[in-house]
């Protein structure tokens, strides 16, 4: 009885330390993926004197959204390694549901790790819509199952603009990354469930 009181104490304590380790760790969020951030204001304000306009349905205009889609798809490290620097900018802005890089360099490593680790993955890619120096690229990403089962597909929306030589110098990326990622942790879906029910 006396080792039996004991765990449960020890278990109590556990749980109770681990409790508030979570919530400090959790009060200030990972990463903020839409938020109107002051990095995300300038480069907002800054991209809109280097942004060019290309005339709608030019040749131009066509190049520059296919070198967007060739970095992405397929996602290689092979693929990200070419195409990432063709089509965008030594200096930019891009922010996604997980980092926010400014140095060209740092985005392509970023992208053929995230390759890497998620052979496999495909985005299908809409037509893009336009207003003046703004681009909005949908797209689907389509990440195949392990078990051989149905692909798992999450809809985004990339805003982007580009400079005169054709590469991208803003990238905002509008993805609920929660879609891919919570089904893959039942314990944390269980826990945006209940919270998502007191709303």
């Amino acid at each position: 009885m006396k080792y039996f009181i004991l765990g449960m104490l020890t278990t109590l304590f556990l749980f109770g330390v681990l409790f508030v380790y979570l919530s400090k760790w959790g009060a200030k969020p990972r990463h903020d993926a839409t938020s109107p951030q002051p990095l995300y204001e300038d480069w907002l304000v800054q991209s809109e004197q280097m942004a060019a306009d290309p005339e709608r349905g030019s040749v131009d205009e066509k190049a520059w959204i296919q070198k967007v889609e060739r970095a992405f798809s397929p996602f290689t490290p092979e693929s990200a390694q070419q195409y990432f620097p063709l089509a965008y900018a030594e200096k930019f802005y891009f922010r996604d549901a997980f980092h926010v890089f400014t140095e060209r360099d740092e985005m392509v490593a970023y992208m053929v790790s995230s390759a890497e680790m998620s052979p496999g993955v495909t985005f299908d890619f809409s037509p893009v819509a336009r207003r003046g120096i703004d681009f909005y690229l949908p797209w689907v990403m389509v990440l195949p199952s392990k078990s051989g089962g149905e692909p798992q597909r999450s809809v985004g929306l990339s805003h982007l603009r580009f400079n005169a030589e054709g590469q991208v110098i803003f990238h905002q990326d509008y993805w609920d990354s929660a879609d891919v990622l919570v089904p893959k942790v039942p314990v944390a879906n269980g826990l945006i469930e209940l919270v998502r029910r007191r709303f």
